[in-house]
């Protein structure tokens, strides 16, 4: 699901969304100039590294709004309208010929709206189709949702998100709904080569533990997020809003302590854009802003199910005015925690990602996904940030879309398009221990999710050599790297990402203190602040340590 925000400037390139009685999805299709040609290449690939059989499948709505699915021949098929009662729908499963094979490639001669990807390992997905009713007389189509009671509840299912109409193809990765089954997706183009990386091996794993401890350390109902089969292997991880259980008075002890303290103290909310700022104080039990017209709905104490779902009570989404930027704003930063950190009185900007999720009561699902994902929303308005912050979302767009790949399975592997002039892709998974020349660094066992070795014992003069990384004919926004650091207080180094030589052009800087431990691993990311295209000997070096202060599991480029 698109953040709250995504949806709103969706909204106006988006003629008609798929109608959907079971999760929502988001639909997406941002204005840009061009119009792409009806004939869009598709590869479908898994790298699942299993024995079961894999399935996908692509839904959406045609332009008219109708729901259906596209078949392997890549004809999009109208659903059937059926007269009065749930009826299941054809099989329009894609087969997939397994870890290794070469992807399952289509060209979709049809533009889709209000799209998904969907992949089943072991098992196909049931669908089902309703009558009209009030709908327009559109019939709907019943996707799997999240309860024990669905048909699909022990299949190991998992989709990503995409609009491809006149304007562009914009396709996004999302754990608005949950954590499964990770996918990759990658796009050539008018845009350059881009890609979003998928959750590595073992996140899903790691994220179920996590939320398990945390019900033992809190008592929330953390751990009924966690969806497994009969043999107890973790098939999914809920997002808070589709708890099978109510967390009741879970947030109740942190907005107690937010509402008293801001009866003395004020908020100040900057709904970013043309909105403008507002501030406000708690009077008996609501906060106020001056100035602020809230539509009749009051900023009262929102509940847990307001909190998670950002689109009720209080925090509902009343369109794009001012009400609704000062709400998502709030729930942003409620969920996140952020209200009493230092600089939480000014909203959002006030407080860095490093103060996120701090407080004992948080969403401690996004604290984990966040954890070991390296983009992708957690939560509705996950795209509020500092103006000019890194955007966390996990998003595809182009105009002119010349390849789309979708891949089944963790990391990098297969996700990618060609590079354009050979070499390593920039915006694949690169293992820090692939280098192909280095100064000064040892590889060591690594406790991260996944496994293997990382590269450490990093200091001042140090640097590891990365040949061939093409970077394609669009330069790239971020580099991210994954990196832990045990320093002492006061310690710090920076990651320097050069091109030609270990002296040669600087394109990004991370500067990085203690992480809490040498295998205490974060994703940190860092602007591109030099444009960079084609294929490059790529360089990281290390400064402003005497001392080895830093260890890398991995490194990639995004757009």
């Amino acid at each position: 699901m698109l953040s709250r925000r995504a949806l709103l400037t969706a909204a106006a390139a988006t003629a008609t969304a798929l109608p959907l009685t079971a999760a929502g999805t988001a639909t997406a299709a941002r204005s840009a100039a061009g119009a792409p040609a009806a004939a869009l290449p598709i590869a479908l690939a898994d790298n699942s590294g299993g024995s079961a059989p894999v399935y996908a499948y692509i839904s959406g709505a045609d332009t008219s709004g109708w729901p259906g699915f596209v078949t392997a021949d890549g004809v999009f098929h109208r659903l059937p309208s059926p007269s009065s009662v749930l009826t299941p729908v054809p099989d329009y499963s894609i087969a997939l010929g397994g870890p290794g094979s070469a992807p399952t490639r289509l060209t979709l001669g049809d533009y889709v709206i209000g799209g998904r990807v969907w992949f089943s390992t072991g098992r196909k997905i049931q669908f089902f189709v309703n009558p009209p009713g009030g709908n327009g007389g559109v019939p709907g189509l019943v996707q799997p949702g999240f309860t024990s009671t669905d048909p699909n509840w022990t299949t190991s299912w998992t989709f990503c998100e995409f609009t491809y109409n006149a304007a562009n193809l914009y396709a996004n990765v999302s754990y608005v709904d949950m954590v499964a089954l990770p996918v990759s997706m990658a796009t050539t183009g008018a845009a350059g080569n881009q890609s979003v990386p998928a959750l590595p091996s073992g996140a899903l794993a790691s994220i179920a533990s996590g939320l398990r401890a945390q019900h033992a350390a809190d008592g929330a109902p953390w751990d009924q997020l966690v969806a497994t089969d009969s043999s107890g292997t973790v098939l999914r991880v809920l997002a808070p809003s589709h708890a099978p259980t109510d967390f009741g008075a879970y947030w109740r002890p942190y907005l107690d302590r937010v509402w008293d303290y801001y009866r003395t103290h004020t908020l100040t909310v900057d709904g970013q854009g043309s909105v403008g700022a507002y501030s406000g104080t708690v009077s008996g039990d609501v906060l106020t802003f001056a100035g602020l017209d809230t539509h009749g709905v009051p900023f009262t104490k929102p509940s847990a199910a307001d909190i998670f779902g950002c689109a009720s009570g209080p925090l509902y989404n009343s369109g794009p005015d001012a009400r609704a930027a000062v709400a998502a704003r709030l729930a942003a930063a409620l969920n996140r925690s952020s209200l009493l950190v230092p600089g939480g009185a000014s909203q959002p900007n006030g407080v860095t990602p490093a103060q996120y999720y701090t407080e004992s009561v948080t969403n401690h699902y996004a604290r984990l996904v966040h954890q070991y994902a390296a983009i992708g929303y957690a939560f509705p308005y996950d795209d509020v940030g500092p103006t000019g912050s890194a955007p966390v979302d996990g998003h595809l767009q182009d105009p002119a879309p010349t390849s789309w790949t979708i891949t089944l399975g963790p990391g990098g592997s297969g996700t990618v398009p060609p590079p354009g002039g050979g070499g390593t892709s920039a915006y694949s998974t690169i293992q820090a221990e692939d280098h192909t020349a280095q100064n000064g660094a040892q590889t060591e066992t690594c406790t991260d999710t996944g496994g293997g070795r990382d590269v450490g014992y990093l200091a001042a003069g140090d640097w590891l050599k990365y040949a061939s990384v093409d970077f394609g004919t669009t330069s790239p926004a971020q580099f991210l790297a994954r990196v832990a650091s045990g320093v002492g207080a006061g310690v710090s180094g920076a990651i320097r990402v050069r091109v030609d030589s270990a002296t040669g052009p600087q394109i990004a800087e991370i500067d990085l203190g203690s992480t809490g431990g040498w295998q205490n691993w974060r994703t940190v990311p860092a602007n591109v602040t030099r444009a960079v295209t084609g294929v490059h000997d790529l360089y990281l070096t290390f400064a402003e340590s005497s001392v080895e202060f830093v260890n890398v599991n991995w490194f990639t480029f995004t757009h």
